[in-house]
């Protein structure tokens, strides 16, 4: 190669490096008094958006006491965020996933092991699921995630057991009751490609697992990123036009782009390690959550890198997004030794 070549070459990748560190220093940081909030007191989890009306319901579990065992679920105005309604339930409530069709949301309840169904029209629990049998230990386990197939009437429930011998759950939801019970698989978050009959499922050991959508069979599963053995992958959204995936993990830094096919590795969009994420397609963007380093990055999808940060007072947790893709709602966490309410973000995304 002559010193010509070199040089070419040396400013070729200078550029580049320019490029990519220009890009990074575009990114603008807002803060959460730029956007309306709720407090609303201890332990809220989880967020689901009722489109039809126009309301957002956030899982709260007051109290870890072994004799405080209620649970409390608000319902919020979409866009004023004021409390419309508190719902008592007899157990308390983590995770949540709407079938707003049916008027049905669904509800974990993770200590119990179980899942319940509030009626929206009502505001009322009809019925609970007994999932996790404690007279088993083979099939005991805390319910962590939700995730609807309306397409196949399945709702998928991951089940942390001990030492990560982990449960899926297969909940027929057109009967209500339980269809089936998946080991050995370990899972922690789900999401559903409809139009693609798949299920993807991340887990504790770095793993990009693929389930047939008709049949809750296994069609392959991936160690992602095996050189590192510390991946614990919490969460997992999709952006099926591209065939990506987008993984969250709690553990180590950087958000992993992998191609869904084949579990590939393709992208590492730097970030502190995440809780949360989900695609908006109506804006190409990725949204994620960074408990420990109180921010939510605003990521765009085509160059995988971060837009805007949003700096929280507490720790951002969940995240749910509204029909017509302008608005992000976000469960934010106080730490426990701060004190102080637990509240929702409501994220006004035309102001990017």
């Amino acid at each position: 190669m002559t010193s010509t070549s070199v040089k070419k070459l040396s400013l070729c990748a200078l550029a580049i490096s320019f490029a990519f560190h220009a890009g990074s220093a575009l990114a603008k940081d807002f803060s959460e008094k730029d956007f309306s909030s709720q407090p609303l007191g201890h332990g809220v989890y989880e967020l689901a958006v009722d489109n039809g009306q126009k309301a957002l319901y956030a899982a709260s579990a007051p109290s870890f006491d072994k004799d405080k065992t209620a649970g409390l679920v608000f319902q919020l105005g979409a866009d004023s965020l004021q409390i419309k309604d508190k719902i008592a339930t007899e157990r308390r409530t983590f995770a949540v996933a709407l079938d707003e069709e049916n008027h049905i949301l669904w509800l974990g309840n993770s200590l119990e092991g179980s899942v319940s169904l509030l009626d929206t029209r009502t505001n009322k629990v009809i019925k609970t699921l007994q999932l996790s049998d404690d007279a088993d230990p083979k099939k005991t386990a805390h319910v962590r995630e939700l995730v609807l197939d309306k397409k196949h009437q399945r709702l998928y429930v991951s089940g942390i057991g001990r030492k990560d011998q982990g449960l899926l759950w297969v909940v027929d939801t057109e009967k209500q009751q339980l269809a089936e019970t998946l080991e050995k698989l370990e899972p922690v978050g789900f999401a559903v490609d409809t139009a693609g009959d798949k299920v993807y499922v991340v887990n504790g050991g770095g793993e990009l697992i693929t389930l047939d959508g008709k049949t809750s069979r296994l069609v392959s599963r991936v160690k992602v990123d095996p050189k590192e053995p510390k991946h614990y992958f919490l969460n997992i959204a999709l952006n099926t036009a591209a065939g990506v995936g987008y993984i969250a993990d709690t553990n180590t830094p950087d958000v992993l782009v992998v191609e869904l096919a084949s579990g590939k590795l393709l992208h590492r969009i730097p970030t502190p390690n995440s809780i949360a994420a989900i695609y908006n397609a109506g804006r190409d963007e990725v949204y994620v959550t960074h408990r420990n380093a109180h921010e939510i990055s605003v990521i765009d999808a085509k160059t995988h890198s971060v837009k805007h940060i949003i700096k929280t007072a507490a720790m951002p947790n969940s995240l749910a997004l509204s029909a017509d893709s302008k608005t992000l709602y976000a469960s934010v966490k106080q730490d426990e030794k701060a004190g102080g309410d637990d509240y929702v973000l409501k994220i006004d995304l035309t102001k990017f």
